[in-house]
């Protein structure tokens, strides 16, 4: 995964004050998925990105993906 993704996903979730743990239960997900996503072993599916666009209050799918080129 592209890493300005990864980072950017760990900005985001730090400046909502979550844990990994709380963000993987706002996502039904584990906490290790939160970590391999930040850390780029693994890419979130659509479905997973909608969900953290809404968790964030983001407007616009550039403000989730910002950096990604």
């Amino acid at each position: 995964m592209n890493q300005s993704l990864c980072s950017h996903l760990r900005h985001l979730r730090l400046e909502h004050s979550l844990t990994q743990q709380q963000l993987a239960d706002s996502l039904n997900l584990d906490r290790s998925t939160v970590a391999y996503m930040e850390s780029g072993r693994i890419t979130p599916n659509l479905h997973t990105l909608a969900k953290l666009k809404r968790i964030y209050h983001l407007s616009s799918w550039d403000e989730l993906l910002s950096g990604v080129e």
